[in-house]
């Protein structure tokens, strides 16, 4: 008897992925583009299978609540035209932040697939404070004609979302397959025989890299 295959949504941005659950594998098409409704609102995805052991099977900040129907070919036009409007509305974004003179960053920004929501990500600049961003909220949600919601982010946030390569070569842990960021401290590099060094125990996100955590001797 076969095992049943692990699949689920990866959506539109960030490399983000919701497990399927309840479903007949007869009636899902692998690769489909679908629009499916998130705790977020309608976004857009496609049908994937989860390789065995990867803990790449959800998404931190997202949760699927049903797949509303395969990508229609309208639905799939839709989607080409979402980045052009993000485009748009980062540099009204930009504008905006510097208009309120606000020491923050803007990381990226994100429509859902229905262009009702607006995610935006930013990050607070070293050593400053952000009393509210009330005032950018309204501005923004009038501007974008969609319902703002400003998100900040970590340096570990950053990486996943954006991803890149480790000093092994390959893709990021958080970007593949690692879904919650490992808890890695000093002692346990040391431990390892390891001396600490931006450019050999950092990774990307200038933390202590994730897979220092992987061969550390809990016992």
């Amino acid at each position: 008897m076969s095992k049943k295959k692990s699949l689920g949504i990866k959506l539109r941005k960030f490399n983000r992925s919701c497990p399927i659950t309840g479903y007949k594998e007869d009636s899902i098409k692998i690769g489909a583009p679908v629009v499916v409704q998130t705790d977020r609102g309608v976004e857009y995805g496609q049908i994937v299978e989860f390789k065995p052991g990867s803990d790449r099977t959800s998404s931190q900040d997202v949760r699927l609540k049903k797949v509303l129907r395969y990508a229609t070919s309208e639905d799939i036009d839709k989607a080409k035209t979402l980045a052009e409007l993000e485009a748009k509305a980062t540099k009204i974004t930009l504008d905006k932040i510097i208009e309120y003179e606000l020491p923050i960053k803007l990381a990226s920004l994100e429509y859902l697939f229905d262009t009702s929501r607006v995610m935006i990500y930013y990050k607070v600049k070293d050593g400053s404070k952000v009393k509210s961003l009330r005032e950018l909220t309204r501005d923004l949600a009038t501007s974008l004609e969609a319902r703002v919601t400003l998100k900040q982010i970590s340096p570990r946030d950053e990486a996943r979302f954006f991803g890149g390569l480790g000093p092994c070569g390959k893709t990021l842990c958080c970007c593949a397959w690692l879904d919650k960021p490992r808890h890695v401290t000093v002692k346990m590099a040391k431990e390892q025989g390891l001396s600490i060094s931006p450019t050999k125990t950092s990774g990307m996100c200038g933390r202590l890299m994730c897979c220092l955590e992987y061969e550390y001797d809990k016992r």
